[in-house]
């Protein structure tokens, strides 16, 4: 018996905390997982703080349990502050023993180079590198093993492949059949909770779509919000959603410090940010919809354009899409975006920036205004062939 198999994983799951509640949607996310899983040995699940990354990857594992005989392994990383310690963490879960003079990585890939088995590496944003590296080692040596991970940010690998996890879809009408079949679902399953005698009807299906849509479809937030049913009444959430970074918040115990408020979530990301990023975040907040490359350098500098797709990568903008016009804009989620006038106020920094917002605005127009007049040949020349693109 060589040490490998005596230090060989010893359970079938080990699960850091076990779910309390329904799995409610995401059949099309759950299998489209475990397809990338069945193809591709590193799968990275991404997403912004609340979105349901590890609800779903819980999902997963209960669903791909029999086609890993040596173990799902789930290991939560949102407690490791310190780079150097996720190896060891990562060793601990698993039970295996680091011996004087090898490496951590060198263990743990000898522990599991004859295991077929599946890592759930949950929270990793703030130690890509370190999970990086575990991953390097551990495709490399260990070829029965399988990677799922969750981050707010892709590892950056080669052969990773990334799943965009998106929040849950929106109602676009107040009709009873569409408003119970859309994230409504989960807001009325959770409020039961908090108020069994809650009804999604006719008469409150109007606010719940309200409600749902004005926290982006997004699972933590509708828990957060279903939570204050009882105390609140859907009239008086429906409401107060313009308060939802206070309003939004719970005392349970067993959560994480950065999920027990949407101020919290956002914070937890915000943080990860450099300096720079931060600035250019806390601006583009003043831009309230949709805005082009050129609405954010107008109010967050020449350099926003750069820092916009970091933020997409990190999660914190929505990826672009192009409009009718064939111009590209950007869309900040509502609850990240109160977040982030937050502390544009607490930086001082709100008046510069709505100044610089108006400033385009105003310059926008009266170049409008100037190809808008009469010219003076009396030739009519086309709409398409003068109206200008607005910046924003």
């Amino acid at each position: 018996m060589t040490r490998a198999d005596r230090e060989q994983p010893t359970g079938r799951t080990t699960w850091i905390w076990t779910p309390l509640t329904s799995f409610v949607g995401r059949a099309e996310d759950t299998a489209e997982i475990a397809r990338l899983l069945d193809e591709h040995r590193l799968v990275t699940v991404t997403g912004p703080g609340g979105v349901g990354k590890t609800r779903l990857a819980a999902e997963v594992a209960l669903r791909m349990g029999s086609q890993f005989p040596d173990g799902i392994w789930f290991i939560e990383l949102g407690p490791v502050t310190d780079v150097a310690h996720v190896a060891t963490e990562v060793m601990s879960a698993l039970g295996i023993q680091q011996h004087p003079g090898t490496p951590p990585l060198e263990a743990l890939a000898e522990a599991l180079a004859p295991r077929r088995l599946l890592f759930i590496l949950d929270n990793c944003e703030h130690v890509l590198p370190a999970v990086a590296d575990i991953c390097v080692i551990l495709l490399g040596r260990a070829d029965e093993v399988r990677i799922l991970a969750t981050s707010r940010e892709q590892l950056g690998m080669g052969d990773e492949r990334r799943y965009r996890l998106a929040p849950l879809e929106l109602p676009d009408s107040d009709e009873l059949a569409v408003v119970s079949q859309s994230a409504a679902a989960l807001f009325t399953e959770r409020a039961r909770q908090a108020d069994p005698r809650f009804p999604l009807d006719d008469e409150s299906a109007p606010l719940v779509t309200r409600v749902v849509t004005g926290l982006d479809g997004m699972p933590l937030a509708i828990e957060l919000a279903a939570a204050r049913v009882e105390a609140l009444g859907i009239v008086g959430l429906a409401e107060r959603l313009g308060d939802a970074l206070r309003l939004l918040t719970r005392g349970d115990p067993l959560a994480a410090e950065r999920h027990r408020s949407l101020a919290a979530v956002a914070d937890w990301s915000y943080q990860l940010l450099t300096e720079p990023e931060q600035r250019a975040f806390r601006r583009l907040a003043v831009l309230a919809g949709p805005f082009t490359l050129a609405a954010a350098q107008s109010v967050a500098g020449p350099d926003a354009g750069l820092i916009a797709a970091r933020l997409v990568d990190c999660s914190l903008l929505v990826p672009p899409r192009t409009g009718a016009d064939g111009r590209t804009r950007y869309r900040m989620l509502q609850s990240l975006r109160a977040y982030a006038l937050a502390r544009l106020r607490e930086a001082g920094e709100e008046r510069q920036a709505t100044a610089a917002m108006a400033a385009a605005a105003r310059s926008a127009v009266e170049r409008v205004a100037a190809e808008l007049r009469p010219a003076r040949t009396g030739n009519v020349t086309p709409c398409s062939a003068w109206m200008p693109r607005m910046p924003f």
